[in-house]
């Protein structure tokens, strides 16, 4: 079984909620599964669990009840993503939407790699523009290091205006 995670789980705290909600679930289903065995009865209601988390429950069993050992292995294959994901930190300058987060991820799932986690910061004294940071590499295209990096000094070009 491949493990697929949706776009909408972009970072790794995303990825630990995901993960939390797939634990419950195979808490209740574990027990589910031994009531239906020596009772023939229901544990009760299924906990409540996000839609990202029951995604990747329903294509990790591709339809099928699941299993304890289907589970047990779904909770081993997200831990170990969640260890091994390449992630890729985004510094903005302001709070983005939920539109233009999915955006960048898409595009850096798309282009980077295909299960990249990406977390947001916040940094307003870049001014604008963005800093990225991969592994032990930093891409600065603020609009801070601009002025900085500018022929004239920002003040200079104020005054011929």
């Amino acid at each position: 079984m491949k493990l697929m995670i949706p776009d909408s789980v972009a970072s790794a705290q995303d990825l630990t909620g995901v993960l939390n909600d797939v634990q419950a679930y195979a808490k209740w289903a574990s027990r589910e599964l031994i009531k239906q065995k020596v009772a023939g009865k229901s544990a009760g209601a299924q906990p409540a669990v996000s839609l990202e988390a029951t995604a990747i429950i329903r294509d990790w069993s591709g339809g099928k009840p699941m299993s304890q050992t289907s589970i047990d292995g779904l909770l081993k294959a997200l831990e170990e993503y969640k260890k091994s994901a390449p992630t890729i930190t985004i510094t903005l300058a302001a709070i983005p939407s939920g539109e233009v987060k999915a955006k960048l991820v898409a595009w850096c799932r798309k282009e980077l790699a295909a299960g990249v986690l990406v977390s947001f910061r916040l940094n307003r004294n870049i001014l604008g523009g963005m800093v990225v940071a991969y592994g032990s590499h930093i891409h600065d295209w603020s609009f801070r290091r601009k002025l900085i990096e500018a022929e004239k000094p920002f003040h200079e070009v104020l005054a011929g205006v």
